[in-house]
């Protein structure tokens, strides 16, 4: 797989799909939560309530994983991008802006509720902007054959090198 293929592969994906899983841990105690998201370069943006679990264990702990599949009907048709990497709040004026322009760029209907001071949707938004950082990004498509999958470490905001084709179970049998 070229890089612009998986670019192509990924970044579809990312446009296509709403909701992110993000696992997190704090304390030796995993959570997974489904959050939407929107792209901006390689991160990946989501909003949340500092209250929230997976936001509290990502200031314990920010190093976390973020899965991304397109809803399919069968597993020959599995496709998703796993990743890992770090996630915090949007601290700057620069990362909250950029943010809020991804987001609503995504999901427009965002930008109403950005903007209305009215009580229960500002109690219910009272979410910040949050960006994971990935460290790696992983391509998972079974249309391609069971476990085929390709890597990318991030290093600085961008690939190192081409995607590599990794081995899994089902694929060292193969080779």
């Amino acid at each position: 797989m070229t890089s612009e293929e998986f670019e192509a592969a990924t970044g579809s994906l990312f446009h296509e799909v709403a909701p992110m899983t993000l696992a997190t841990c704090a304390g030796n105690v995993p959570w997974a939560s489904d959050v939407y998201f929107a792209r901006s370069g390689l991160d990946l943006i989501f909003f949340s309530s500092p209250g929230s679990r997976h936001c509290r264990n990502l200031v314990a702990n920010p190093t976390c994983a973020v899965s991304v599949h397109a809803p399919v009907a069968t597993w020959r048709d599995i496709r998703g991008v796993q990743m890992e990497g770090v996630a915090g709040r949007a601290e700057t004026v620069s990362e909250k802006a950029a943010a809020i322009a991804a987001y609503v760029a995504k999901f427009p209907f965002a930008r109403d509720l950005l903007a209305s001071p009215a009580g229960m949707i500002r109690s219910a938004f009272r979410a910040q902007a949050h960006i994971f950082r990935p460290t790696r990004i992983r391509y998972l498509d079974n249309r391609r054959g069971v476990g085929v999958r390709y890597s990318v470490g991030i290093v600085g905001g961008g690939p190192v090198g081409p995607p590599q084709r990794e081995m899994t179970d089902a694929t060292a049998s193969d080779a």
